[in-house]
């Protein structure tokens, strides 16, 4: 159960990915979605609190925007999990 949370969206070329850092059940983890592939590029790592999961987040979606489409992560809108 998802007792506080933020995620952001990131549009680049034709990627479209989805960060999250988030307090669950298991504790706060950081964890990147491929929205095309619907798979996970960084699934579910155990983190300190939100902001180091949305540090953790951001990272793993600049590496991998940086090596699959040769592109910097832009700025990134951070949004309450329980907003749409």
């Amino acid at each position: 159960m998802l007792t506080e949370g933020v995620w952001a969206e990131v549009k680049v070329g034709a990627e479209y990915l989805r960060l999250f850092s988030e307090h669950n059940a298991q504790g706060v983890q950081a964890s990147v979605y491929n929205v095309n592939t619907k798979s996970w590029i960084a699934p579910s790592e155990p983190v300190d609190d939100i902001e180091q999961g949305k540090e953790k987040a951001e990272n793993y979606a600049r590496a991998y925007l940086k090596r699959t489409a040769n592109s910097e992560l832009p700025p990134l809108t951070w949004k309450d999990s329980r907003s749409r």
